[in-house]
């Protein structure tokens, strides 16, 4: 018990150093210290008409994601999903409380129970836990809006688009070339979390494990832990030959960004 949890103070530590640090360079790169109110408000203006879209909720998701930034990088994501926009959207709750009553609900946990046991099998001592738990679309937009790796990289997508509003202020960039621009931009590193209503977890396609010994958790789904507990103690190794071994399933794990402990859940077609 004592390892893990010196493990997560480390990791607490860390996040409210990068935290502090990322705080302070959003307060330095404020919307006042490098984008006029003109551009701004054309930017708002370029989100509210590119976010009607007829596939998902967008708009009612946009108007709860706080701040320009944050608003532009979640409609980036949902102009480049495209055509599976509608497939990929979370579920209702009426939908979630469905899919609990399932056929496909009841055949995902007894896949899981498989690769378990094979876990516990080939790692005596350890065990596998599985989070199954449907995400809802109020908590993807909470945990978006909290994300400091969220913010800042937001915050770069802001100046960039103050940039673009300001270069072609004269000419007016029209909603066609913002839509381009949104695509065709692209952050130094992926955003830690996909843009609410497009995470898997919001239809029940991602599954997180965590390894543990009896009470104590060794290995938990934390960016902290990948170098250190997923790749340096072999426990992502571990988890994906258990997955493999034993269920066709299961895709993953998460490259992009890398998540060890992250797998799709990949329902065999019916009469298979």
């Amino acid at each position: 018990m004592m390892i893990g949890r010196v493990h997560r103070i480390v990791g607490a530590v860390v996040f409210a150093l990068c935290a502090a640090s990322v705080n302070a360079a959003l307060a330095a790169n404020s919307p006042t210290a490098g984008c006029s109110k003109a551009a701004t408000s054309a930017i708002e203006s370029h989100i509210a008409a590119l976010a009607r879209m007829p596939q998902a909720d967008v708009q009612g998701t946009i108007r709860n994601v706080d701040g320009t930034g944050r608003r532009l990088l979640a409609l980036r994501s949902y102009l480049r999903a495209g055509d599976s926009l509608a497939s990929r959207w979370s579920w209702k709750q009426s939908q979630i409380d469905a899919y609990l009553q399932s056929d496909r609900h009841r055949d995902m946990v007894a896949e899981i129970e498989r690769i378990k046991a094979h876990f516990a099998a080939a790692n005596p001592g350890y065990m596998l836990y599985a989070n199954t738990d449907v995400r809802s679309l109020d908590l993807q937009i909470q945990r978006w809006n909290e994300n400091v790796t969220v913010g800042a990289i937001a915050q770069g997508l802001y100046r960039a688009a103050c940039d673009r509003v300001a270069s072609s202020r004269q000419a007016r960039t029209s909603k066609r070339q913002f839509r381009d621009f949104l695509i065709q931009w692209t952050p130094e590193q992926p955003a830690p979390l996909a843009a609410p209503g497009l995470s898997l977890h919001g239809r029940a396609r991602a599954i997180d494990f965590q390894v543990q010994k009896g009470d104590e958790v060794i290995a938990w789904p934390d960016t902290s832990s990948i170098r250190s507990v997923w790749v340096g103690a072999g426990w992502a190794g571990k988890l994906k030959a258990s997955i493999e071994a034993v269920s066709s399933q299961f895709d993953g794990p998460l490259t992009m960004p890398p998540e060890p402990w992250h797998f799709e859940y990949k329902p065999a077609p019916a009469g298979h």
